[in-house]
């Protein structure tokens, strides 16, 4: 195997760990955190999960955008 496939492979492992962190830190505070007081919660419950899912699979980018400024708000979204 050559260090590209290793590279590759460890990017993608990486990309998709992230994704579900943050759809499973998306769900608990769906679940555990304070109600959704607005007039469409299930277009908010959307927002917050396909947010959290594409934030975790193109991590460089979102990285860059928003977890500059809060790195540890990134990683805990939407907290």
């Amino acid at each position: 195997m050559t260090a590209r496939e290793t590279t590759l492979r460890w990017f993608i492992a990486s990309s998709v760990i992230l994704a579900g962190w943050r759809l499973l830190t998306t769900a608990a505070y769906l679940l555990l955190g304070p109600p959704l007081e607005t007039p469409f919660p299930l277009t908010q419950v959307f927002f917050y999960l396909s947010k959290a899912f594409l934030g975790g699979l193109f991590w460089p980018i979102s990285l860059l955008i928003e977890g500059i400024f809060n790195p540890l708000g990134w990683l805990f979204y939407p907290w």
